[in-house]
């Protein structure tokens, strides 16, 4: 990486345009839009999720607000990403001379690297091949939370087991079949609807009776259009009405259905003139599928695009720290976030009252828990997400070093332990306080510098009153830790959270630290100061030395 970093220094945002990868087939019709961002100091797309229907015209607005540079790669199905872009960093000046955009056969569709506050509109047509297409910014350490998948869709199941009633008569609406004899019945061979029986043109009826089979519970959608009328039943229950003479135009309902086979039935009569009868149907899982042999004119409704509702508030520390009480994903039921100007965050807890978790980049979006009902765990807004050992109390008195440390279970009392809020200092930076052992601790991190410069959370625990004998301070457990001149280089467990996963690797500094097996901590004293940092300078700033 450090290879990369020096060649990047050399002047790596140039505005050179990787080549498009774009299939040629062609479709007339007018293209699908849709907008693709990358999230400010988040690592993140705003789209974990891309929509398409196969063979459609796509144009796709690429936007980067972000102050890093951002690609967008798209590749065949099954690649792993995150190998691929490792692949491509094992020749760094290669890479740099491709602006970091893979030159690989899993690649299907590739933006140029855009630099910060850019954007690219990029139209393609969507592969013939339904499938699921994942994406990724291949830019180096981006890979890891930078993803996402295009789906593209394949066609629904198809009606089984179809056969029809043809009735003859003159009317206006759709009469009660129930009570007529139909003047013939039988099988439709290849299952689709179609009104090509006995070569009748005028004043008839048909009812299709059939099985489909619903992948999954969920919403459908079913669509019809008819030359006269017509309606739809499932189960015997009417869920769309399209009676009366009229030309055919398609008509839409949707219904949440239960997983299995369901009975259909469709009725259908014609007046005079032309005569028309369209049915289909479609969901989440799958394109519009026709169930009929006739479609009428752009029969294909668009694809609707997912939105991310868990994103769009961000929580952004401008002139002063922000303290967020809520529900953070990896910091319990009683977690409190507290997010630095410059990009440094990190967690504390109120049922453990300890230090949770740090991160680099943005720090909270508000948007689960400030919008619908609020519920749910929401995970830190940025990257990089260290925590030093998962939720246990800080302090223990041990007989030996190597003794177990206590457990917590959560929602239960923490025993020796009672909480005591917190206060702001004038600057707005918390202090945490509690008791343990009849010992008054007072807990407070700062921020030094930013994470685009290899900033630092300093922690400083104040402990008064009568320590008791052999009490230890834990700073890392589950770990890898070495001694390094630098300090303790630490790699804990992997750490996933909604979204995302990562590396857990940190750099700690301390004075009197020990290592005991996959363990360090420090022997309590009454002032206990503590940095933690990360192993390497984020690429972020590299975009600033590019633009200087």
């Amino acid at each position: 990486m450090n290879s990369l970093r020096s060649l990047f220094f050399s002047g790596l945002v140039a505005a050179s345009v990787a080549p498009l990868l774009t299939p040629v087939t062609a479709r007339a019709q007018e293209p699908v839009q849709i907008t693709l961002k990358t999230l400010t100091a988040q690592m993140k797309f705003d789209l974990n999720e891309i929509v398409v229907s196969p063979g459609s015209k796509v144009k796709l607005t690429f936007e980067n607000p972000d102050d890093m540079p951002h690609n967008l790669v798209i590749c065949q199905p099954g690649t792993d990403v995150v190998q691929l872009v490792m692949r491509m960093l094992e020749k760094p000046e290669l890479a740099l001379k491709n602006n970091f955009l893979p030159d690989d056969p899993k690649v299907w569709l590739k933006s140029r690297l855009l630099n910060p506050h850019e954007k690219q509109e990029i139209e393609f047509t969507a592969p013939e091949k339904p499938g699921n297409y994942p994406y990724v910014c291949s830019f180096p350490g981006h890979a890891a939370s930078m993803q996402g998948v295009m789906r593209v869709l394949g066609e629904g199941p198809k009606l089984q087991d179809l056969s029809f009633a043809l009735y003859l008569g003159d009317w206006k609406t759709l009469p009660d079949f129930s009570k007529l004899t139909p003047h013939r019945t039988g099988p439709v061979a290849d299952n689709l609807v179609q009104l090509n029986f006995d070569d009748y043109k005028n004043q008839y009826g048909l009812v299709f009776t059939g099985k489909l089979n619903f992948p999954a519970d969920g919403e459908y959608s079913f669509y019809v259009a008819s030359d006269d009328g017509s309606r739809l039943f499932i189960d015997g229950d009417r869920v769309l009405n399209n009676d009366g003479i009229h030309p055919a135009e398609v008509k839409e309902t949707k219904r949440k259905i239960k997983k299995g086979e369901h009975a259909v039935r469709i009725e259908y009569f014609q007046a005079t003139g032309d005569a028309k009868l369209y049915v289909g149907w479609k969901s989440e899982k799958f394109d519009t599928t026709a169930l009929s042999k006739w479609t009428p004119p752009n029969w294909k409704k668009g694809v609707a695009q997912k939105t991310n509702e868990f994103v769009g508030l961000p929580l952004e520390p401008k002139d002063a720290p922000i303290v967020y009480r809520n529900f953070i994903a990896g910091a319990g039921n009683r977690g409190i976030g507290v997010g630095f100007p410059g990009g440094l965050n990190f967690a504390w807890s109120a049922e453990t009252m300890n230090f949770t978790m740090a991160w680099r980049g943005a720090f909270m979006d508000a948007a689960r828990h400030w919008k619908n009902r609020g519920g749910g765990q929401q995970p830190p807004a940025g990257f990089d997400v260290l925590r030093p050992a998962d939720l246990v109390p800080p302090l223990a008195v041990l007989d030996t070093p190597d003794a177990a440390w206590p457990t917590f279970t959560q929602d239960e009392h923490l025993e020796g332990y009672a909480w005591k809020g917190y206060q702001l200092d004038e600057a707005g930076v918390p202090t945490f306080h509690y008791t343990w052992r009849g010992v008054d601790v007072e807990d407070r991190v700062e921020a030094k510098g930013d994470f685009k410069s290899g900033g630092t959370l300093v922690r400083t625990l104040t402990l008064k009153g009568n320590i008791p004998p052999k009490s230890f301070l834990l700073l890392a457990k589950k770990a890898q830790v070495t001694s390094t001149p630098a300090g303790f280089a630490v790699k804990g467990e992997s750490l996933t959270l909604p979204g995302a996963a990562y590396e857990n690797k940190f750099l700690l500094q301390t004075d009197g630290g020990i290592v005991v097996g996959d363990s360090l901590m420090i022997p309590a004293k009454p002032v206990i100061k503590i940095a933690y940092g990360w192993p390497e300078m984020h690429p972020a700033n590299h975009a600033t030395h590019a633009a200087q």
